[in-house]
């Protein structure tokens, strides 16, 4: 991928984000990590954790372990091969990121039909979901605030909501992992804004978004997952932000076959002309259904975001060894997206093949363990 980032121009409405002023994005993400928090001694003291167990049990790190082992495979991979220290607190944030991840998935959706995908609002059931986890992550950094903002006519119910979070093992579990890394709050916010957005999309409108969507949700993931080593260093945090885009941008088009037959389209709208037909993905063969015009559209779409996605993992990849020795198993996540890119391009980028259907378990595990080892991904 390093090699074909020199040879391809850069689109010029990329090239903010590819290009970008390093100083601005360092500044930026030490703001996050410096910002208002309550010191750790004062959470502990804090009315509403009097009634913690201080200790974490056992059966609430198995629960998600088993949680994210089931619902996030390869990220249970990744944690296996993480520092010991860190493993805990790894999959308190893996877990709250398949909890979160889950509010959409597990929702009904609808086959849509016409020119183009219809919006349809989130649920009620969704949304409360969401608030649910907001004040659950409230009540672990001993804020009591946040369930009793909105309507006056759900507070009540909201605020019994909260106070139920801590009989969830996941609540629990995070609860010890934010005092265990010393985890910033703010990057947990951002991914459950970014879910929460989401909530109501079913297709973005520009590829700029999904960039933006991608650096929220994994590129967090990422600087949550080197806080768990401790490490918050200017230079593995750039390496987080450019890995973190570019599996984004990868989990999408991994997604994309089944967000298909969701009604969704995990491809912008600005990469597919207005008048694609998107009501022949309704059909039970949208393969069949394209016509091989449509399906060059496609293909040319997918391209564009395979180099999208390369670019920034060749960026990563340049900048990885200025991350320390023990915290790059952070970014053994990457390793199956690059797996994932090197099929896509085999294919021809297209995202029909069912060869991109195969899990080739083995195949990833073992280019886990070789990064692992050699600390190179």
């Amino acid at each position: 991928h390093s090699s074909r980032k020199t040879v391809l121009n850069i689109p010029a409405t990329l090239s903010p984000l590819l290009d970008t002023d390093m100083a601005s994005l360092r500044v930026g993400i030490q703001q996050i990590r410096v910002g208002p928090h309550l010191d750790i001694g004062q959470r502990w003291l804090s009315s509403n954790n009097l009634t913690r167990n201080k200790k974490l049990k056992k059966q609430d790190f198995e629960y998600c372990v088993d949680l994210v082992q089931n619902r996030d495979r390869e990220s249970y991979l990744c944690g296996l091969l993480m520092p010991h220290r860190s493993r805990r607190s790894y999959f308190a944030v893996r877990a709250l990121n398949v909890e979160l991840a889950s509010i959409k998935d597990g929702s009904v959706s609808r086959q849509v039909g016409g020119a183009q995908f219809e919006e349809s609002g989130a649920s009620m059931a969704l949304k409360i979901r969401v608030q649910w986890w907001r004040d659950a992550i409230s009540q672990v950094y001993g804020d009591d605030t946040s369930s009793t903002v909105g309507d006056p006519s759900t507070q009540g119910f909201l605020a019994s909501m909260a106070n139920s979070c801590w009989n969830n093992p996941v609540v629990r579990v995070l609860d010890y992992a934010v005092h265990e890394s010393d985890l910033t709050r703010r990057f947990i916010e951002r991914l459950l804004e970014a879910r929460e957005e989401d909530l109501d999309v079913k297709q973005l409108d520009t590829i700029d978004e999904a960039i933006a969507y991608a650096e929220r949700t994994f590129s967090s993931l990422l600087y949550l997952s080197l806080e768990t080593t401790d490490v918050r260093e200017e230079a593995s945090d750039l390496v987080a932000y450019h890995a973190g885009i570019g599996m984004g941008i990868v989990t999408a088009l991994r997604g994309a076959r089944i967000r298909l037959a969701r009604g969704e389209c995990t491809i912008p709208k600005d990469l597919i002309p207005a008048q694609f037909p998107y009501h022949k993905f309704n059909t039970e063969n949208p393969k069949s259904e394209l016509t091989e015009q449509e399906h060059q559209l496609l293909k040319e779409a997918v391209r564009e975001m395979v180099f999208i996605a390369s670019s920034h993992l060749s960026e990563a990849r340049e900048r990885q060894s200025t991350v320390p020795r023990h915290a790059r198993p952070c970014f053994l996540p990457v390793v199956p997206a690059l797996h994932f890119l090197s099929k896509l391009e085999k294919a021809d980028y297209n995202i029909f093949d069912d060869s991109l259907l195969e899990t080739d378990q083995l195949r990833v595990l073992f280019l886990m363990g070789r990064t692992w080892l050699t600390g190179v991904f």
